[in-house]
């Protein structure tokens, strides 16, 4: 049997970050060099949204501290989107709850 050699192989894609905020997980990614993206999922529900940084003029790539702060970024926008989801559900529970038959 021949032995397979491995190749160092590289990827575009990168996980920044997995975490999990408000009881739902938050995936931050890089993919390629300069798009930042979050993806959570939400009742069944998938849920993303990216932005792209590009790197100071006459750079070739973004540094880490900017790599850093793009990825709070794109973290900052995924929190945001769980606590309207979860400030939603509660208020429309409120709602309801003030509108209920009272027998």
């Amino acid at each position: 049997m021949k032995k397979v050699k491995i190749k160092k192989v590289t990827g575009r894609i990168e996980i920044l970050k997995a975490m999990p905020y408000k009881g739902v997980m938050v995936y931050i990614r890089r993919i390629d060099k300069d798009i930042f993206e979050y993806i959570i999922t939400y009742k069944g529900q998938v849920y993303s949204s990216y932005l792209i940084m590009k790197p100071k003029k006459g750079k070739a790539k973004l540094t880490k501290v900017e790599v850093n702060k793009s990825a709070a970024v794109i973290f900052a926008g995924a929190v945001s989107t769980i606590d309207t989801f979860v400030s939603g559900e509660s208020a429309k529970k409120n709602f309801d709850k003030a509108f209920e038959d009272k027998k």
